[in-house]
Formats: C-alpha cells, sequence, structure tokens
C-alpha cells in the first residue's frame, strides 16, 4: 500500500533533529501556526486563514510523522520526547482550525491597569484574551506582589515537585525494573497473580502514574512560568496555578471542569462539545469534549512510533464523560448533587479504575521506562546510595 506509506510514513524513516530537519519539518510548522495566530487578530482575514489552513494542517503532521527527537540520542527511555512532539503539532494544528473558523477577531480583556496577557499563540489557557471565557482559574499560593518573591517561590515549589515526581515514578518502576519500568514496555497486568491481586496491583500502579502525571505537567507548567517572567518579564498574575488540588475533587464534574489542568480546555470545547452539541444535544457536549481529549491522547501515543491504542485511550477519556452524564442523572432523578466525601471516593474509584486501561497502554509502549534525568542524578537513586542501598537503585 504504497499511497499509505506517502501518507503516513513508517516510523522507520522519520529522520533525526539536524539544523537541516529543524529548518525544513520543524519551523513551518511554528511559522504557519503564528501566521494564523497574527491573521485571527485582524478583521477581514476569514478567507485568508481558510486558504492557509491546509498548509498548516499538512506543516504540523510533517512534523510529528517525519521527525524523531530522539534518533540522534540512541536512547529509548527519551522515546517520551516524540509522544511530546506529537501532543505538540495535535495541539498546534486544532488550535489553528479553532482560530481559523473565528468570525470576530479575537481580543484582550485584560484590566487596562494590569499588564498585557502573554501572547495568544503561547499561552495555554488563553489567559488574558477573550477565548478563556469560562475557564477556571485556582486560587494563587504564591505571592504575587513582587516578581522576585514569585520566581523564588515559583523555584521552590518545582524542586519540590521534581522531588515527588521522581519518588512517583520511581515507585511506578519498581514494581517491575525489567519489564513495566522498562522502554521496552510491558502490560501492568500480572497474570502470574491470582485476579484480586493482579488488579490491586494494577489499580496502584494506575494511582501512582496518574499523579506522576500530575506533578510532571506542573513542572513542565513552572519551567514555562519562570521563562515567561525570568525572559518576558511578565507578571506573575499572568501565571497562575494550573491544578487545583485535583486529590479534593468532590466528583467528576469537579475534577475535571475545576480541578485537573484546563491547558486544552478551548480546543475541547471548540472542537468536541460544540460540534456535537449542535447535531446531537447538550449531552453530547460532554462526550464530544472527551472524544477530543482522547483522541488527542491517542496521537501522542502513535508519535513514539510504536503503533497507538484508541480503545484503551480514547475509551478510557469517553467513560469520564458517560460518569459526568450519570452524575446529571444523579442530580435530576434524586435532586441531590455528587458531592462530599461520598462524591471523592466515587470520582477518585471512578477515574483511577478505568486508568487502569489506559496506563496500561502507556506502559506497553515503554513510556514507564523514560528517563528524566541525567545517569546519577536521579534523587531517588541519590538518596538510596547515600543510605547504602545501592541494590535498590533503578
Amino acid at each position: 500500500m504504497n499511497w499509505l506509506t506517502d501518507i503516513v510514513p513508517p516510523p522507520d524513516t522519520r529522520v533525526p533533529l539536524t539544523s537541516q530537519s529543524f529548518t525544513q519539518l520543524f519551523l513551518p510548522s511554528l511559522l504557519c501556526y503564528y501566521a494564523t495566530a497574527v491573521l485571527v487578530l485582524i478583521p477581514g482575514t476569514f478567507y485568508a486563514r481558510l486558504a492557509f489552513l491546509p498548509v498548516t494542517l499538512r506543516t504540523a503532521f510533517r512534523t510529528s510523522a517525519r521527525l524523531d527527537l530522539v534518533l540522534h540520542l540512541e536512547d529509548e527511555q527519551l522515546i517520551y520526547l516524540n509522544h511530546g512532539l506529537a501532543l505538540s503539532m495535535f495541539t498546534l494544528a486544532m488550535r489553528s482550525v479553532i482560530w481559523t473558523f473565528k468570525l470576530k477577531p479575537l481580543y484582550k480583556t485584560s484590566h487596562p491597569d494590569k499588564e498585557p496577557p502573554p501572547k495568544a499563540e503561547s499561552q495555554p489557557r488563553g489567559l488574558g484574551w477573550n477565548w478563556s471565557k469560562g475557564l477556571v482559574i485556582p486560587k494563587e499560593t504564591r505571592p504575587t506582589h513582587s516578581r522576585t518573591a514569585f520566581v523564588l517561590s515559583t523555584l521552590r515549589q518545582t524542586l519540590l515537585c521534581i522531588l515527588i515526581f521522581d519518588a512517583l515514578h520511581f515507585a511506578v518502576q519498581s514494581f517491575g525494573p525489567s519489564t513495566i519500568g522498562s522502554s521496552q514496555g510491558h502490560t501492568i497486568f500480572d497474570e502470574s497473580l491470582p485476579p484480586l491481586q493482579r488488579y490491586t496491583r494494577s489499580t496502584l500502579i494506575t494511582l501512582l502514574s496518574g499523579l506522576t502525571v500530575c506533578f510532571g505537567i506542573q513542572i513542565g507548567y513552572n519551567f514555562l512560568t519562570l521563562g515567561g517572567l525570568l525572559l518576558f518579564r511578565n507578571d506573575p498574575l499572568q501565571w497562575p496555578p494550573m491544578f487545583d488540588t485535583p486529590w479534593f475533587a468532590t466528583s467528576l464534574a469537579d475534577f475535571w471542569a475545576r480541578r485537573w489542568h484546563q491547558a486544552f480546555r478551548d480546543l475541547f470545547v471548540s472542537c468536541g462539545s460544540k460540534p456535537l452539541a449542535r447535531v446531537f444535544g447538550r449531552m453530547d457536549t460532554v462526550m464530544g469534549a472527551f472524544l477530543v481529549s482522547g483522541l488527542l491522547h491517542v496521537a501522542g501515543l502513535w508519535g513514539m512510533g510504536r503503533g497507538t491504542e484508541f480503545w484503551s485511550v480514547t475509551g478510557y477519556f469517553l467513560m469520564m464523560g458517560v460518569g459526568v452524564i450519570v452524575e446529571r442523572l444523579w442530580w435530576q432523578v434524586t435532586g441531590r448533587k455528587v458531592g462530599g466525601i461520598k462524591g471523592n471516593v466515587w470520582a477518585f474509584g471512578w477515574v483511577v479504575v478505568w486508568g487502569n486501561f489506559v496506563v496500561d497502554a502507556w506502559a506497553r509502549k515503554g513510556l514507564m521506562g523514560s528517563v528524566f534525568f541525567k545517569e546519577g542524578g536521579r534523587p531517588v537513586n541519590v538518596v538510596l546510595r547515600l543510605l547504602g542501598l545501592e541494590e535498590y537503585v533503578i
């Protein structure tokens, strides 16, 4: 099927990141995205954006399908870089689609006494722009009166997050350093164990993996925050917290709409909720959002060059939508909203139990075997060596 190979080139035809591949593959995607972000601010540019969209989508796809960020590094434990590249290109493409079909220009909504918001193309949640309407902003706990104090507080928070992140990641890998903790990957379901032990083990791995992801995203966002403050002199108010203690969620709706990060909210609403709502009604606003979320995560796995897991990954996010709908039906039938301690148990039970499938997909693709520190610099390993526990080092 040569035609399919031409459209979706096999992973072994990807090229490493060099100055030439950066110029030919990576840079065009960024330039197209930037051009769309500029055009959507200018009235009367709809047809220009529409004509430009196929080029943007094509360049974003070529970047994901042709570029391998790990090839020149010769270390499969860094394959998450390709995962991140595919996620970024999918986000770039979908946001370009959204901006293309905006009938009115985007505009800033910051108070005139405040510093201007970050540029539209560089702000993941659209803070300070009209496309962030409805966004829930977590309460700030860091000092915002001083840029220096805010930076120092963010640095402390980042250091703590790195230590927690590594401890959680280490805990996940310790369930099987040569299996799920390896870059080759392995299932989290140990068939040699009786069912109760098998699924208890997989559920614990899932919980730890979810927390690892949470702290990993927070670390990445903190680095963006520090870059915005130190390089571009942004105001601290332009970089509010990413999460709002998701472990305290009292319902699935509370977890996903308020406490989990909202970096892709506009993408999920504009590409999923609104289109499906027009066709099928209000209930499908939820399913549409989670469908696009699933496709985003499927794209990330595909970007690793090891195949994909459509039903395991998309199915998980669709079940999150089903759970939110169940909560709505419960409210309509009983007149009581899901909440409190029971709501917390329900939300985490639903998220973690169904999470077994998506975490298993990640584990089988080798994501659990990722390395984030140079050899000898992993915090947990440093502590283990200081304690004389060399045999436990991973």
